[in-house]
């Protein structure tokens, strides 16, 4: 473009080709403005937004950096240099660079929006809340905003708030996938499964390779009672995902495919996204006692042995069970597949030790006989076949040593199987056989209730061994 076009032409031009994907173009013409004018701050801001929609935040910055310097009165410049910002992952600085431009303009729309979502991001719900309520006072039909809202509502517990949100997000834009995915889910967890589930399909319908509508369709099928529907949607995701080992187990334990475990991906997967409110989870919602029945399972076997046990705490999670237990410990061990679990439970500050690993093998690295009291409290029902882990367990425990877990307790014959809720059950017999492969006395086994599902008292069997 010739030299004697005017400045201000040049610069809607570039913005222009910017937009269009025309990025050498814009470029070649913001330089031009500049090596007329090195300090027009518009020309800096084409550059930036250049390196911004190539994928290039960080590049961008020093661009934006001398356009805020020159007219640090333009909210614009700052909602840029948020955009960067973010996208460099410098959250903290964006979040400053957005509340700027709406200092400057409190009526900009995308600035308010963004930072919700920024915000939304970084889990910090009841600011991202209320970003999303400014945004949505000045565009209240905006889908995407409607959607924050629904999220940060499901993040506060209230799942109308956000079922009446996804719900005006899904009128906003009919054809998101993402808001009928939102909505359908949590129709769902308000027990209105139809609905649930005619959203969900109507978002795979919208995007077809949607592997986690897909697999949210699976669940509520499943919960459902529509197991042959369930299949089939878990069979789609599979498809996109193949590699995904913890949805092909709930695919086999909802078509009664038996298995000998539950992956350890799927395991630590499940546990890390629930980590943070695990607690409440169990206590209030399960009524999850296991670890204080267990200590009046063992009171016999613990009596006069307050401070003198080295324990094991197998599957420790959050550290429940290590809570109770440590009244008795010498010295106490945990060990979960879950790093967010332990996280949690270190922060307690009972156990010695903790490590991530599989109980098996976490075992086979202890020392032989180092053991006094091996724990493993609600940990059974990811593992069918406990074979290897009696086995490591029976090495690790000192002479008089006991092993004192929990199990679903299996109706019917045979010795453990893959019920459709995912979880393993076991039958007392086969407990008593693995226990005296590898050289375990039964010291007892009786039934108790371990928490509750649905409602409903879930049966199972505490069970104690000892080592001569």
């Amino acid at each position: 473009m010739s030299p004697a076009v005017p400045v201000a032409e040049q610069l809607r031009a570039a913005a222009q080709l910017v937009h269009e994907g025309r990025f050498l173009q814009a470029e070649a013409f913001a330089r031009q403005v500049l090596a007329r004018q090195p300090r027009n701050a518009e020309a800096h801001h084409v550059l930036a937004l250049s390196a911004l929609f190539q994928g290039r935040p960080a590049e961008a910055l020093p661009a934006i950096d001398k356009a805020v310097s020159l007219a640090g009165a333009d909210p614009q410049f700052h909602f840029i240099r948020a955009m960067c910002l973010a996208g460099a992952g410098r959250a903290e600085d964006a979040v400053a660079s957005y509340r700027k431009a709406l200092a400057l303009r409190p009526a900009f729309f995308e600035a308010w929006a963004n930072l919700g979502n920024l915000l939304e991001r970084h889990g910090q719900w009841a600011q991202a809340e209320e970003a999303y309520g400014r945004a949505i006072r000045l565009r209240p039909g905006a889908g995407p905003v409607l959607n924050g809202l629904g999220m940060c509502a499901l993040a506060r517990g209230d799942r109308e708030a956000a079922a009446q949100a996804f719900a005006g997000a899904v009128s906003a834009d009919p054809a998101s996938p993402t808001a009928r995915n939102n909505l359908g889910q949590t129709l769902g967890k308000l027990k209105r499964a139809q609905e649930g589930i005619a959203q969900l399909r109507e978002a795979v319908r919208l995007k077809p390779d949607y592997a986690v509508a897909w697999v949210n369709l699976g669940e509520l099928c499943h919960a459902a009672g529509l197991d042959a529907q369930a299949v089939e949607a878990i069979d789609h995701a599979l498809a996109i995902d193949p590699s995904n080992d913890g949805l092909r187990h709930l695919r086999d334990a909802i078509a009664g495919v038996q298995t000998g475990r539950a992956p350890d991906e799927f395991i630590r997967g499940f546990f890390d996204r629930f980590a943070e409110d695990f607690d409440k989870r169990l206590l209030q919602d399960l009524e999850y006692r296991t670890p204080q029945r267990m200590v009046g399972f063992l009171s016999p076997w613990l009596a006069g042995r307050e401070g003198k046990l080295r324990i094991e705490d197998l599957g420790c999670g959050t550290g429940l069970s290590g809570i109770a237990l440590e009244p008795w410990a010498a010295s106490l061990a945990g060990a979960d597949l879950s790093g967010g679990m332990l996280e949690k439970a270190r922060e307690r500050g009972i156990y010695d030790s903790l490590q991530e690993a599989e109980i098996a093998a976490y075992l086979d690295g202890r020392p032989a006989g180092g053991c006094d009291l091996a724990a493993a409290m609600d940990v059974f029902v990811y593992v069918g076949d406990l074979d290897a882990i009696f086995r490591a367990v029976a090495r690790s425990l000192a002479s008089g040593g006991m092993f004192a877990f929990s199990v679903e307790r299996l109706d019917g014959e045979g010795d453990f199987r893959l019920a459709r809720s995912g979880r393993y059950a076991h039958s007392a017999g086969y407990l008593r056989s693995r226990a005296a492969a590898h050289g375990l006395a039964e010291w007892k086994v009786e039934e108790a209730v371990i928490r509750k599902e649905a409602g409903q008292d879930v049966t199972g069997l505490l069970a104690g061994f000892t080592k001569a």
